[in-house]
C-alpha cells in the first residue's frame, strides 16, 4: 500500500483486502467522514482499524475509543497496540476499561449482583468504602504524596489490561511502603487520562448516564476522538436492551417480602397495589382478549398498555419520592442481609424509566410461564447513536455481518456523508463451497411431516458424506428437537440444550472438538444461540455446516411494533425489523466454518427462500450458491 504517511502496522505483510481497508479508513479520517465496513472473517479488521487510526492519531493528536461488546475481545485490541509499541518503539498508552463491578476490589460489595451500582454509590456517600477513601484522601498532604506515588508507578506503564489495573490497585503501597489498597475503577480513570487509546464497552459511550459522568473525568472530548465500533452487528441489540426495562410479578412479590423484612409496611402496600394492578392487566387486557381470539394466537398473551395502567392513581403525584424510598430501602436491605441482589432495586430501576415518556418506545403486558410482565421496550437506537456518531471526529463501524450497509447506515443514524465499504473474503474461494437446496423449506405455511422427512433425509446424507466434524444449525429449538431425534447416523451426535448453562455448553463443545481427530461428529445447534457466535472452531474442528431454514423471529407484539415503527420511518418495516435480523443470524452461523487461510469447508443452505430476492439481497454480495438436489455428491467431490 502506497502512502506518504507512515502506517503503524505490526505484521510484515498485509492480508488480502487488509491494505484496502486501511487505505479506505485513512481516506475517511482525512475527509473527517465516518466509515461503515462489512469485511468477512479473516480480513483482520482489528489490526486494520487500529493501524489506520493510530497512524492518523499520532499525526493529528487525536484519541481513540475502541469499543467491543464483550470484555474477552479487549485482549485482541491490546495485543495489537502492544505489538505496535514494540515494533516501532512508540510510547502509545492504552487501557482496557471495563465496568465498575468488574474492577471492584471490595470483598463484600463486589459480590452484589442486582443493585451493585446503588450499593457502591451509597458506600462512597457514607464514606464506608476504604478503597475509595484511600484514592481520594481529604488531607492535602496525603493527596500530594498519593499523586507522586501514582505518577511514579504508572509512568512506566504503556498498555494496561483491567486485570493488571486491579492487581496494581490491590497491591498498592504508600510512600512509606505501607499497604494502601485503592479503588481499581478510580485508578483506571486516573490512568485513562494519559492514554491515547481506550478499549471499552459499548455502554461506556452509548449509555448517556455512564458516558456523561465517565468521559469528562478521563479527559475524553468526543469531538476529538476516533471512535471504532467492533462487532457492530451487536450494537442494535445491545443498545435496545440498555434502553428497555421489564418488571414481572415475581420481582414485585420478592420486593414486597424485602419491604416486610425491612419493617416498611407503607412500601409493602405500595408494591402490593402495583401487583394488584398488574394482575388486573392480566384479567382485563389478556384474559378478556382470549375470549375473542383464536386458541393459539400469539397475541393472546400480549397486549399494549399505557403508563398509567401500572401505577395506582393515588401514587402518581409523588412517584419520584416513592422511587427514592424504594431504592434506599433496597440498599439498606443489602447492607443488612449481605444478600447479593435486591428486588427492591430492580423495581426502582424499572420505575425510573417507566415514568418517562421516551421516544420510540412501546409498553405492553405479557403472560408467560405463569408470570405477568410489563415491558417498556425501545424500538430505535438511532435516537441515541445518531448524536454520538455526529459528535465524534470520525467513526469506524465494522463487522463481518453488516449487509446491506445502507440499512445499517439508517438504523445507526449515521450521517449521509458516511462511506460504505464492503470487502471480499481474503480466503481462497476454492476452499469454500456454498450449496443451496431449493426443494425444501421451514416456511411456517409449508411445514408438515412430509417436509420434515425431506429435510431429515438431506441432513442425514450430508452428515454421512462429510469426512469430519459438522454443525447443523436450526431456526429454533422446536425444529431442532423435531428433526435431530429422527436422524440416524454412525457419527456421535452432540445436541445443544435449550436451557444449558455456559459450563454445560463449553463441555459440549469440548466433546464435539474431540471427535475431529477421528471420523468426526455432528453438533446440532440453533442459529442465534451460543454456537453461532463467540466460539472459534478453526481447522478440522468443523469442516461443514448445514443451515436449516431461516431463523425468523416469533411474530410477537414487540416485533410487530418494531415493524410498524420502521415502516413509518423508512417504509422498510419487514426488511429492517424481521428479515434482516434473521439473515444476520444465518451469516453468523455460516461463518463458523472458514476461520483462517488454511481452512476448507462446505456450507449447505436447506431452504428455497435463500434464492428469493427479498431474502437474497440481505446476504453478502460475494456469496455465490451452487444449486443442487444432491448435496452429498458435491460434498464428496469437494473433499475428494
Amino acid at each position: 500500500m502506497s502512502s506518504n504517511k507512515k502506517i503503524y502496522f505490526r505484521h510484515e505483510h498485509f492480508r488480502n483486502e487488509q491494505d484496502k481497508i486501511i487505505k479506505d479508513i485513512i481516506e475517511a479520517l482525512n475527509l473527517k467522514k465516518s466509515i461503515l465496513i462489512h469485511a468477512p472473517t479473516g480480513t483482520g479488521k482489528t489490526d486494520a482499524s487500529l493501524s489506520a487510526a493510530i497512524s492518523f492519531a499520532i499525526e493529528n493528536n487525536k484519541k481513540i475509543l475502541f469499543l467491543t461488546p464483550k470484555i474477552s475481545q479487549h485482549k485482541i485490541a491490546l495485543e495489537v497496540i502492544r505489538d505496535i509499541n514494540e515494533k516501532y518503539d512508540t510510547d502509545l498508552k492504552a487501557i482496557d476499561f471495563v465496568g465498575k463491578k468488574n474492577l471492584c476490589v471490595d470483598p463484600v460489595v463486589s459480590k452484589v449482583n442486582a443493585g451493585f451500582y446503588e450499593v457502591c454509590k451509597s458506600a462512597i456517600e457514607k464514606k464506608q468504602c476504604p478503597f475509595y477513601l484511600n484514592i481520594k484522601p481529604t488531607n492535602k498532604t496525603e493527596r500530594e504524596l498519593l499523586r507522586y506515588k501514582l505518577e511514579k508507578e504508572l509512568n512506566t506503564k504503556k498498555t494496561l489490561s483491567h486485570s493488571e489495573i486491579k492487581e496494581i490497585a490491590i497491591n498498592f503501597k504508600s510512600i512509606s511502603n505501607k499497604p494502601l489498597p485503592l479503588c481499581a475503577y478510580e485508578l483506571a480513570k486516573i490512568y485513562a487520562k494519559s492514554c491515547t487509546i481506550i478499549v471499552a464497552d459499548y455502554y461506556h459511550v452509548f449509555s448517556k448516564k455512564i458516558a456523561d459522568s465517565l468521559l469528562p473525568e478521563i479527559g475524553i472530548d468526543l469531538s476529538d476522538c476516533i471512535l471504532i465500533v467492533d462487532e457492530a452487528h451487536n450494537l442494535e441489540d445491545r443498545v435496545l436492551k440498555l434502553l428497555s426495562k421489564s418488571l414481572n410479578t415475581s420481582h414485585l412479590t420478592r420486593a414486597m417480602k424485602e419491604a416486610s423484612d425491612m419493617k416498611n409496611p407503607k412500601l409493602r402496600e405500595v408494591l402490593d397495589n402495583m401487583l394488584h394492578n398488574m394482575e388486573g392487566l392480566n384479567e382485563n387486557k389478556l384474559k378478556a382478549k382470549n375470549l375473542l381470539a383464536k386458541p393459539k394466537n400469539n397475541f393472546n398473551k400480549e397486549e399494549f398498555i399505557q403508563k398509567e395502567d401500572l401505577i395506582p392513581e393515588k401514587y402518581q403525584d409523588h412517584l419520584l419520592e416513592l422511587i427514592i424510598e424504594i431504592e434506599e430501602t433496597g440498599i439498606k436491605y443489602l447492607e443488612k442481609t449481605n444478600e447479593t441482589r435486591s428486588a427492591l432495586l430492580n423495581v426502582a430501576l424499572f420505575l425510573e424509566q417507566w415514568i418517562l415518556n421516551l421516544k420510540a418506545h412501546t409498553r405492553f403486558v405479557t403472560f408467560e410461564n405463569n408470570l405477568i410482565s410489563v415491558k417498556y421496550n425501545a424500538l430505535d437506537i438511532s435516537l441515541v447513536t445518531k448524536e454520538i456518531f455526529e459528535e465524534v471526529y470520525c467513526a469506524i463501524i465494522m463487522s463481518a455481518t453488516l449487509t446491506p450497509l445502507s440499512m445499517y447506515k439508517e438504523i445507526f443514524g449515521l450521517p449521509n456523508t458516511t462511506l460504505l465499504k464492503e470487502y471480499s473474503s481474503p480466503f481462497d474461494s476454492k476452499n469454500k463451497l456454498d450449496l443451496l437446496v431449493t426443494d425444501v423449506t421451514t416456511k411456517y405455511t409449508q411445514r408438515g411431516e412430509e417436509e420434515y422427512i425431506k429435510i431429515t433425509n438431506y441432513i442425514t446424507n450430508i452428515i454421512n458424506a462429510t469426512p469430519g466434524n459438522i454443525i447443523v444449525f436450526f431456526p429454533s429449538f422446536e425444529i431442532l428437537r423435531r428433526i435431530a431425534e429422527q436422524i440416524k447416523i454412525n457419527k456421535p451426535k452432540v445436541i445443544q440444550e435449550e436451557k444449558s448453562t455456559q459450563y454445560d455448553f463449553e463441555e459440549q463443545i469440548k466433546e464435539f472438538k474431540s471427535h475431529s481427530s477421528r471420523f468426526g461428529g455432528a453438533f446440532f445447534a440453533v442459529m442465534g444461540g451460543k454456537a453461532s457466535e463467540g466460539i472459534d472452531l478453526p481447522g478440522n474442528f468443523v469442516i461443514a455446516a448445514v443451515i436449516v431454514g431461516i431463523p425468523l423471529g416469533r411474530m410477537d407484539i414487540y416485533t410487530t411494533a418494531k415493524i410498524d415503527y420502521y415502516e413509518a420511518k423508512y417504509k422498510k418495516g419487514w426488511a429492517y425489523a424481521y428479515i434482516q435480523p434473521a439473515i444476520q443470524k444465518t451469516i453468523q452461523s455460516a461463518g463458523r466454518v472458514i476461520r483462517n487461510t488454511t481452512d476448507k469447508g462446505v456450507i449447505v443452505y436447506l431452504d428455497q427462500r435463500y434464492g428469493w430476492q427479498n431474502y437474497r439481497q440481505y446476504l453478502p454480495r460475494t456469496l455465490r450458491f451452487k444449486i443442487t438436489n444432491k448435496p452429498e455428491e458435491d460434498i464428496f467431490d469437494f473433499f475428494k
